[in-house]
């Protein structure tokens, strides 16, 4: 017996193909979503350790300044367009962290700079380790420990940078972040604690420039003004002069007195920034995270905000933002403001060799 082969008809066919363009749309959305369409850099060509600055495109300097989220769901955008560094926040356990690290630094031309918040305090990594906070540490031995120890346990995660120690001289919001004592015992036990920390090849950072952004209200969710006295930033210098410290971050506070950041948070104030410069011209200034409200709710658009945190000076920018398509159209912004002369190119140079050679790098422009 003979089967006749079944026609399909009209219906079945328009069905069919309906069913096969909404596939692909969805396929679209996702890869859209988790930002595999963001087009990759060309690879970088690195020579006996040495980086010619001019063989960077635009896109790729302007995506060194930037530590974004190291949300392993991201790894495809993130090294697409060869972000400067990652910052780790809680994960289930050691072992995911690490393999975490590993498999974003596996095949970047530049490693990247993983960053995390072990700060005295809070500390991200309770579930496995416990540390003793600032608050409880006023002997130069025991700021000295603590920052080996530290340092020895971010350095076998596969961290590299450590946001800490805080140097502000009180905390009134979290009651453990600072050091006990005077400005100059803190300077003190924030120097030891980076010596400690720095031996095991972790760079340490100080925040929160120019202090006094744990006495008032928290700039992570309001916009916050303060007057700065001379003690709040001698630990700033005090540290920057003895040459111990590599990075330095600012905060969103609005000051005047003693630092005056001229009616804007200091983070985009140029002049603040411009006085760091001057006087520590070695020192990779760091942002506090972007969209913390205590910066974003001062701006009325994004793009206004991005401009004016690269315009003002940061070497390196935090942008934990978690949608990478809105992280690559900032690097689009800022490129665009280069191109139209609002911010120079020379000083997206000026920190990009900063940061290379933070990394280990041999820059040549």
């Amino acid at each position: 017996m003979k089967y006749k082969k079944k026609r399909w008809t009209n219906t079945e066919r328009v069905f069919v193909v309906l069913l096969i363009l909404t596939l692909i749309l969805i396929v679209i959305n996702v890869a859209q979503s988790f930002g595999w369409l963001i087009p990759e850099q060309p690879t970088l060509r690195i020579i006996d350790n040495t980086i010619d600055l001019d063989s960077l495109s635009l896109d790729q300097k302007i995506a060194q300044m930037l530590i974004v989220i190291g949300d392993r769901r991201l790894i495809v955008p993130w090294k697409n367009m060869q972000v400067g560094g990652i910052h780790i926040y809680a994960l289930p356990t050691e072992h995911i962290i690490n393999n975490t690290i590993i498999d974003f630094q596996y095949g970047m031309p530049i490693p990247l700079f993983v960053s995390a918040d072990l700060e005295g305090c809070f500390n991200p990594f309770a579930k496995f380790k416990n540390f003793t906070t600032n608050a409880e540490v006023d002997r130069i031995g025991t700021a000295f420990e603590k920052g080996f120890f530290e340092g020895a346990y971010l350095k076998q995660l596969g961290i590299n940078l450590n946001f800490a120690p805080v140097v502000d001289l009180d905390d009134q919001i979290w009651k453990c972040r600072s050091f006990p004592g005077d400005e100059k015992k803190i300077s003190e036990l924030a120097e030891s604690y980076i010596l400690g920390l720095q031996a095991q090849e972790v760079t340490g950072n100080i925040k929160h420039y120019p202090g006094k952004t744990l006495v008032a209200k928290d700039p992570h969710k309001f916009v916050v003004y303060e007057n700065i006295s001379e003690k709040d930033i001698y630990p700033y210098h005090y540290l920057l002069e003895r040459g111990d410290v590599k990075t330095i971050m600012v905060s969103h506070i609005i000051t005047n007195g003693a630092v005056d950041s001229k009616g804007v948070p200091s983070v985009v104030s140029p002049t603040l920034i411009k006085e760091i410069k001057d006087k520590f011209p070695s020192t990779i200034i760091i942002s506090d995270e972007i969209h913390m409200l205590g910066l974003k709710d001062f701006y009325t658009s994004l793009d206004e905000m991005y401009v004016g945190v690269f315009k003002a000076g940061n070497d390196i920018i935090l942008n934990f933002d978690r949608d990478p398509n809105e992280v690559y159209r900032m690097i689009q912004v800022i490129k665009d403001a280069v191109i139209r002369g609002v911010i120079q190119e020379e000083q997206i140079d000026d920190s990009v060799e900063r940061i290379l050679q933070l990394k280990g790098f041999n820059v040549v422009r």
